[in-house]
């Protein structure tokens, strides 16, 4: 018989599991949007080296602090280098628009997680809003395309 421990653990294994999956549900079926995705990272998985070509377009991970949806099913158990950071064809970086869920600035993979209008960076100790679609550039790049929301007031956040 499992001692209460372990018991309490397989619990929240199975918890866990339950929730990454509900969430992966809603991103995949366009219903998860990157704040919605970032404000619930804590049931996102972290990603890891594996085989990903039977799971759905658009499921969340995370990996060193963002969070990203899968682009294009592949496999990776042989690929430690196809971490979402590094093999940007496979991934789709999550933006939030909420100003206190921003992380530092980002920038875009390709044509992928390019800012919208709406989105929050962190940059320079500053927190800054996008104010065009489809923008390529970071806040000290081009300025213009940014409103600065003020200094961060969180340690983590700090550039």
């Amino acid at each position: 018989m499992a001692d209460i421990h372990t018991l309490a653990l397989d619990a929240m294994k199975t918890k866990g599991a339950a929730d990454a999956a509900a969430l992966a549900a809603k991103a995949v079926a366009g219903e998860a949007d990157g704040t919605y995705l970032v404000a619930h990272a804590a049931e996102v998985p972290t990603w890891r080296q594996r085989d990903y070509t039977d799971v759905p377009v658009g499921t969340p991970y995370k990996w060193q602090g963002r969070v990203y949806k899968l682009w294009q099913a592949h496999d990776a158990s042989a690929q430690p280098d196809w971490s979402p950071d590094k093999a940007v064809s496979l991934w789709d970086l999550c933006h939030t628009k909420d100003p206190a869920l921003a992380t530092d600035y980002q920038p875009p993979q390709g044509t992928r997680g390019l800012w919208q209008e709406g989105e929050c960076c962190v940059q320079v100790g500053h927190i800054w809003r996008c104010l065009t679609a489809d923008n390529a550039y970071g806040p000290s790049e081009l300025p213009e395309r940014w409103e600065d929301l003020g200094a961060v007031e969180r340690e983590e956040a700090a550039e």
